[in-house]
């Protein structure tokens, strides 16, 4: 039984917008007639008795009839819209007609215009990406940790990737084939999702362990008592923020599984902000001295 309908899955960037045009006239060529055009998913139906030349449009419309019409009117047959503002047109294909009937921009300063449009919006993306990048490397610099590098990054591939479109996009040079892999945009939207999960997942992961404790007086002194432990999911650098205070000077410790001394502190008047510690995968254990009452604040992210 031959197929009525078929689904494309590919996905173009905006700057190889001529490539997606390319592939529809290609299908139409082969029978394949476009129905609903879409950035991740397209849809055509098996129609091999007529050919079409396609375009794209990008604007954002405010008077949709109004600029409908404009197209009908130089024989266009409009198909649909995307989300984010891509529009299909097709016209019937005429052998005989010059292959400048089939271009919808015809002069380089109206090619311009809508590759300006686009432009324009990505540029701010992208710009937005950009300082959200460097945030996270100040902040990486200030306070290194796994998830802040992974956001780093991610923002970081996102700026550059749109940045480099808009480059490429400006140039309004109709002779200019801008192609590409069918597959960049696909790894690209991958690294993005995979890089903003990786980063929920870690933080998510961190330990974020707290730890309160007053006490006026202790009946007899304290010594190495294992007082709380806490799980470490990853390798990793972590902060500390530590407050002790006691009348006599008072001894905490961490240690792992294997009794490693990872800090010792001794004082009576004991103060850590962001100290670092890199912790591998397991089980930390507090060790607590004390000869006398005391006040203990303990954060550890």
């Amino acid at each position: 039984m031959t197929k009525k309908y078929k689904n494309s899955w590919k996905a173009y960037a905006a700057w190889n917008y001529e490539q997606e045009i390319e592939e529809l006239n290609q299908a139409s060529e082969q029978g394949w007639q476009l129905v609903r055009g879409g950035c991740f998913h397209s849809r055509f139906e098996k129609n091999p008795e007529i050919q079409y030349r396609y375009q794209m449009d990008y604007r954002k419309i405010r008077d949709i009839g109004r600029y409908l019409e404009t197209f009908r009117e130089q024989g266009w047959e409009y198909i649909n819209s995307t989300f984010n503002g891509w529009h299909y047109f097709r016209k019937l294909y005429d052998p005989s007609l010059p292959e400048e009937e089939y271009e919808i921009f015809t002069d380089r300063e109206s090619l311009k215009e809508m590759n300006m449009r686009w432009v324009r919006l990505a540029m701010i993306i992208g710009l937005v990406t950009g300082a959200m990048a460097l945030i996270q490397a100040v902040r990486m610099i200030l306070r290194p940790d796994l998830p802040r590098l992974i956001m780093m990054l991610t923002f970081a591939i996102e700026s550059v990737v749109l940045l480099r479109g808009c480059h490429i996009m400006k140039d309004s040079d109709p002779e200019k084939k801008r192609k590409g892999s069918q597959f960049f945009i696909p790894v690209f939207l991958a690294v993005i999702i995979l890089g903003s999960a990786a980063f929920i997942v870690l933080e998510e992961g961190r330990p974020y362990f707290q730890l309160q404790s007053d006490a006026s007086s202790v009946s007899e002194p304290i010594v190495d008592d294992e007082y709380s432990s806490f799980q470490i999911r990853y390798k990793d650098y972590y902060y500390m923020d530590l407050e002790l205070t006691a009348s006599e000077p008072a001894t905490l410790r961490i240690v792992d599984e294997e009794g490693n001394m990872i800090y010792e502190g001794t004082s009576t008047d004991l103060h850590e902000k962001d100290t670092c510690l890199k912790l591998t995968k397991g089980r930390y254990t507090i060790l607590f001295s004390i000869q006398s009452g005391y006040h203990l604040d303990m954060r550890i992210e």
